[in-house]
């Protein structure tokens, strides 16, 4: 049976890494995966004012299908919420990397790209969704203050 913090962690780690590499920043794990009251999200860079807040979720299963147009339960929109929930309470943007089991990473932001032409909008989530190394390569994130 898998560990599912152990999976959760792993994925913060591999996303940590992936963000590390592309914006040369020195990303971190929250401390005891977001549970601290002032600290929100599971990614963040130290010392500094962080523009968005970042959840990271690694699942078994695809989450992003039709149900995310007919089902307010599926699983990608309690993520969105989540997300946007916890952006909010940080006073960031919320910023949401997933996936699924053999896929690639993606990531949903409320930014559009400017420059990465394949990407999804989900209309009433108020979201775009995209492979998120192309997004990391390609637009101008501005991640931090300072």
């Amino acid at each position: 049976m898998i560990d599912s913090r152990a999976k959760g962690a792993a994925g913060e780690r591999q996303v940590r890494d992936i963000l590390r590499k592309y914006t040369e920043l020195e990303w971190q794990r929250v401390p005891h995966s977001g549970a601290l009251s002032f600290m929100k999200g599971d990614l963040f860079v130290p010392n500094t004012h962080n523009n968005y807040c970042v959840e990271v979720k690694f699942y078994k299963h695809s989450h992003f299908n039709d149900k995310v147009l007919t089902n307010s339960t599926n699983q990608f929109i309690s993520w969105w919420e989540q997300t946007t929930k916890q952006a909010k309470l940080a006073g960031a943007k919320p910023l949401l990397f997933f996936k699924y089991n053999r896929s690639k990473i993606f990531v949903a932001t409320r930014d559009k790209p400017e420059t990465v032409k394949n990407y999804m909008y989900v209309n009433h989530l108020d979201c775009y969704v995209m492979e998120s190394t192309g997004w990391l390569q390609y637009e101008e994130q501005g991640f931090i203050n300072g």
